[in-house]
């Protein structure tokens, strides 16, 4: 695994993520969204680390590349990006930052966006002895198929695999950014430059993406609501849950998906779904989790 900002390298397990503060024990680690990157949590770690600090806030954090994002390694074909499947990746990241003296001995608190925070319950769900805290941005847990269409999500999902397109090329950087700006449109400039940034690399005489196209196939298949709410209700660490005002969850799903939890506290903040990534609201949500922290105890 390779940490950038410090040049700090792991041996063993191979991810890509930046680091920010010098800190040698990081205990608060960030899992970006589907299809963004480690580099999505620029401003909200301007929060932390610094003279301007919001007071409350861990000295350094890590954000990952998860797999097949930004600089990390694609999973093998065919095998997929299900929900679950990246547990083992981040079990074996976070064990291999312990082993090299990169995190401290106590269970880590995870900051997680989107797709992000499905990842991070699965992992305080079924390994609780790794996980201290979770801080969900916007994130209502994993997507669900309903017990009775999995034979067509399973059907969808393997016809998926026979569609797989190359990444896609870009004469130059702006170009990319604009393709990002149709999917992400309420995102501003400096936001979609980082996140297309690190999501780019050569190709040819111009540029390609970086993502695995495996993420954007149909899932084989998917949880059930009944498995979701097992495995919620499974996550017995504190939770912190910010939704976003203008973010993609409506207000009844979102507040259901968190009855689930038996150790969360619930509040909303102005911005769009990405509204950790932009400077009028990454202060608010830097505060939020601030006082929440000092609640729990969590500040030396």
């Amino acid at each position: 695994m390779v940490v950038e900002t410090g040049s700090v390298e792991l041996s063993g397990y191979t991810l890509a993520g930046l680091q920010w503060g010098q800190s040698e024990s990081v205990e608060t680690i960030c899992f970006h969204g589907w299809l963004d990157n480690a580099a999505s949590f620029h401003q909200l770690a301007g929060q932390f680390i610094g003279d301007d600090a919001v007071d409350g806030m861990p000295d350094a954090l890590i954000a990952v590349d998860l797999p097949g994002h930004g600089l990390s390694p694609w999973h093998a074909a065919g095998q997929g990006y299900p929900i679950w499947g990246y547990t083992h990746d981040l079990k074996a990241f976070l064990e291999q930052l312990s082993d090299s003296g990169h995190s401290g001995a106590a269970p880590v608190d995870i900051i997680a966006h989107s797709l992000g925070g499905s990842l991070a319950l699965c992992l305080a769900a079924a390994f609780p002895e790794v996980v201290r805290s979770i801080v969900l941005l916007d994130s209502p847990g994993p997507m669900v198929t309903p017990e009775n269409q999995w034979v067509d999500q399973l059907r969808k999902g393997v016809e998926a695999r026979d569609k797989v397109r190359a990444s896609r090329e870009f004469a130059q950087l702006s170009d990319a950014i604009e393709a990002r700006r149709k999917a992400t449109p309420k995102l501003s400039d400096q936001a979609l430059s980082a996140l297309v940034t690190r999501n780019l690399e050569p190709a040819g005489s111009g540029f390609q993406w970086r993502t695995d196209p495996q993420l954007k196939l149909d899932s084989q298949v998917k949880l059930t609501e009944g498995q979701v709410k097992i495995l919620m209700e499974r996550v017995t660490c504190p939770v912190l849950s910010i939704r976003a005002a203008g973010g993609l969850i409506p207000n009844t799903f979102f507040d259901h998906r968190m009855s689930y939890l038996p150790n969360v506290e619930v509040c909303e903040l102005p911005g769009h779904h990405h509204f950790h990534m932009e400077l009028e609201s990454v202060g608010s949500i830097a505060e939020a989790i601030a006082t929440w922290r000092k609640q729990q105890g969590f500040v030396r």
